[in-house]
């Protein structure tokens, strides 16, 4: 899927250009005002990763080469959605990798990276990208976690706040889904 040039986007700020800049600028009625995208065409859902997570401290102060085999991975597993509102405008990502209950407790404490091969499968589930534009996208984000990776045994990701600081969570999988209305 090659995404349409235009000049017609809608906001300035970088990241936030329309997903398909000649769609009409209004929302589309019937179309929901927040949905999960996958595109076809994995250097497409790499642009438009890229472009969401640089505007974000979180990410943007990552080591590029370290954040990119995320990235690349999470894309060529299949294990990220985009989220798009109304307006065809990216509002948050999700990116994980699927592992065993070792390698995620190695990784949640930072002993350890994961390669490629041990993100492939496993009974757990690693959160190592989350974004969202708002509360509203969060809450969304979480909805669609608790169906996507609601057959996983524990999701494990770390908090990262404005101090500098990390802190590793660990959920059981049925205290997520039951959890957070």
């Amino acid at each position: 899927m090659t995404l349409p040039s235009s000049s017609a986007a809608t906001s300035t700020r970088p990241g936030a250009e329309p997903i398909f800049p000649n769609a009409a600028a209004a929302a589309t009625p019937g179309r929901p005002p927040l949905r999960l995208f996958q595109p076809e065409n994995p250097a497409t859902a790499l642009g438009l990763a890229v472009s969401h997570l640089m505007t974000k401290p979180a990410f943007a102060n990552l080591r590029f080469g370290d954040w990119s085999r995320i990235l690349v991975g999470q894309i060529n597993r299949g294990h990220y959605r985009l989220v798009i509102d109304g307006y065809n405008e990216m509002q948050g990502f999700i990116g994980w990798a699927l592992t065993s209950r070792e390698k995620a407790e190695a990784w949640v404490e930072g002993r350890r990276g994961l390669t490629y091969d041990e993100s492939l499968h496993g009974d757990c589930v690693v959160i190592n990208a989350w974004s969202a534009n708002s509360n509203k996208v969060n809450r969304f984000i979480v909805t669609q976690a608790r169906t996507m990776l609601g057959a996983y045994k524990a999701l494990y990701f770390k908090r990262h706040y404005p101090d500098g600081s990390t802190r590793p969570m660990r959920l059981n999988v049925n205290d997520f889904v039951e959890g957070h209305d």
